[in-house]
């Protein structure tokens, strides 16, 4: 997990908005039950007030007394946390429950008789702090048109636990709503950016060839984005080419001086300047070398890098064209390339990396040249070899440096093999020397292309 993680950023976005939410959500509900269990304790406390109110007769010898009271045994238990208590007159006198036992609860004084009851917190036995509901009433002509306070209470921490229970039943079941919405959360990230996940396996195609452009296939929020990629690798192309054009350009300028600079050279040989012309020669073939290797560069820019080539087409007709050689025409040639065996590489590339590698063999074998291809784990192995002398193994990593001659005592730029690793690195190969006992091998590996 890292700041720079988008996936990251929107789950652990998602969990704090799920945390907070289901945080706010328990007190809410916790709240909301409170006063639901308020509201049905208000409506239990109201009845029972309504029976003592009811309840209320004269004696025979004039006092008030209650005829009958609420049913609940709890009033008739000691310290139950159930109370009930009525005061008379006015000299207060009192009656109350056996739940109360031997303690009076000090009710508050109503200013208004209004039959209306009224919620209070009061101390009670124990230490209890009761929920008190309380009413001030005129009792009836019958009954002397006295005032009374009749009042019930209930232990608030009865309340508080009643809503506690809840809040705990309730927890099981938000942990698992949190890990459902964590699950939501991580589904719909998962989902949402799998557009992009998507671009980035088109891009990784991009570079290796499969495809050329991104494509419109995509969501509308991120068609944009893969538009102005597909625009970006236009314009890129457009100035690729553009490079190109003008080093191809450039070096086929400078073709026709080095030409009539060689003819020069050949003048200055007739007159009997030797030693003049050796260095002009000299200078005017690193020239050429610089020139040919631009221009086999130049053209490998701007390839569509997901082309493919059939190399045993390619290696027949190379081999064709160097049969007819000066130095072809001596040797024997073998092509051996199973059909269907094809590289991810431009045609002209193939065949020209082909033309430098057999031209070489060509030259240096004996009697033979050999030209095989095999295919192996996401890839296929070309390999041209001759029964000639080879390259000594000290030799062999200058022969791939760029105008580096191993052998200078015929004609040749020293190029071939540097434009043949050029173009191997340019299709994502490589180029090496394998030698034998009975033969010299150069082998150039490439990845291979699915055949329809």
């Amino acid at each position: 997990m890292t700041a720079r993680s988008l996936r990251w950023r929107l789950l652990i976005a998602a969990a704090a908005y799920i945390s907070t939410a289901l945080v706010i959500s328990a007190l809410v509900l916790s709240l909301l039950f409170e006063r639901h269990v308020k509201a049905w304790i208000d409506g239990e406390l109201n009845a029972q007030l309504d029976q003592l109110i009811a309840g209320v007769e004269k004696t025979t010898s004039g006092e008030l007394t209650l005829s009958r009271t609420p049913k609940d045994p709890r009033f008739e238990k000691a310290l139950s946390g159930l109370y009930w208590q009525v005061e008379f007159g006015a000299e207060h006198r009192v009656l109350r429950s056996r739940s109360l036992w031997d303690f009076k609860l000090t009710l508050p004084r109503e200013q208004q008789i209004d039959q209306e009851s009224r919620h209070h917190r009061v101390a009670g036995p124990g230490g209890q702090e009761l929920y008190l509901l309380q009413k001030r009433v005129e009792l009836p002509a019958r009954l002397g048109r006295e005032q009374a306070y009749f009042a019930v209470a209930i232990n608030e921490a009865e309340v508080q636990a009643a809503v506690w229970r809840f809040a705990n039943a309730l927890i099981p079941l938000l942990v698992t709503l949190g890990i459902m919405l964590a699950a939501a959360a991580w589904i719909q990230v998962s989902i949402g950016l799998r557009p992009l996940a998507s671009i980035r396996e088109k891009i990784s195609s991009i570079k290796s060839g499969a495809q050329a452009r991104l494509g419109s296939e995509f969501p509308d929020e991120v068609r944009p984005l893969a538009s102005e990629i597909d625009s970006l690798l236009d314009k890129r192309d457009d100035e690729i080419e553009v490079a190109r054009t003008r080093a191809a350009d450039l070096a086929h300028g400078l073709k026709t001086p080095l030409q009539i600079i060689f003819g020069g050279i050949a003048r200055l040989k007739a007159k009997g300047a030797a030693e003049l012309a050796e260095d002009l020669e000299t200078a005017a073939r690193m020239m050429q070398r610089h020139v040919d290797r631009q221009l086999a560069r130049a053209r490998l820019q701007g390839r569509r890098m997901d082309a493919v080539a059939d190399v045993k087409s390619v290696a027949t007709q190379v081999a064709n064209v160097l049969r007819r050689s000066p130095d072809g025409e001596r040797l024997e040639w073998l092509v051996d390339v199973p059909s269907g065996t094809v590289a991810k590489i431009h045609t002209d590339d193939l065949a020209e990396a082909f033309g430098c590698l057999v031209e070489n063999a060509a030259r240096y074998a004996r009697s033979q040249v050999t030209i095989t291809a095999m295919k192996e784990a996401g890839g296929i192995t070309i390999r041209v070899s001759d029964d000639g002398p080879g390259i000594p193994k000290d030799k062999m990593p200058d022969a791939l440096k760029r105008g580096e001659r191993v052998d200078t005592s015929g004609p040749g730029s020293g190029l071939g093999l540097a434009i043949a690793t050029d173009i191997a690195e340019a299709w994502h190969g490589t180029l090496g020397f394998t030698p034998r006992a009975d033969a010299f091998a150069v082998e150039l590996r490439l990845k291979s292309a699915k055949t329809s």
